[in-house]
């Protein structure tokens, strides 16, 4: 019998790679954050579980791998890596 090909699933949305080493380290963060195994560049972190608590992770954690503390209230408007 001929078998039907092993369906593909589409490529989820924000899986984008990080362009560069800035949205690479915000997606390690998000990632490390959010206990995901990988964030991509157009991620959104409240579809990803985020919320205020973890949003305060993630200010801390982009100034220890940054050396930079954006305002929390970045994150809430512009909520993926990019």
């Amino acid at each position: 019998t001929d078998a039907l090909p092993e369906p593909t699933a589409p490529a989820a949305d924000g899986d984008e790679p990080p362009r560069n080493e800035t949205e690479a380290a915000v997606c390690a963060v998000y990632a490390e954050v959010l206990g995901v195994e990988r964030v991509g560049r157009t991620s959104d972190f409240f579809d990803l579980g985020g919320h205020s608590l973890l949003a305060a992770r993630v200010v801390a954690g982009l100034r220890a791998a940054l050396g930079t503390e954006p305002p929390i209230r970045f994150l809430f408007e512009s909520p993926t890596p990019a």
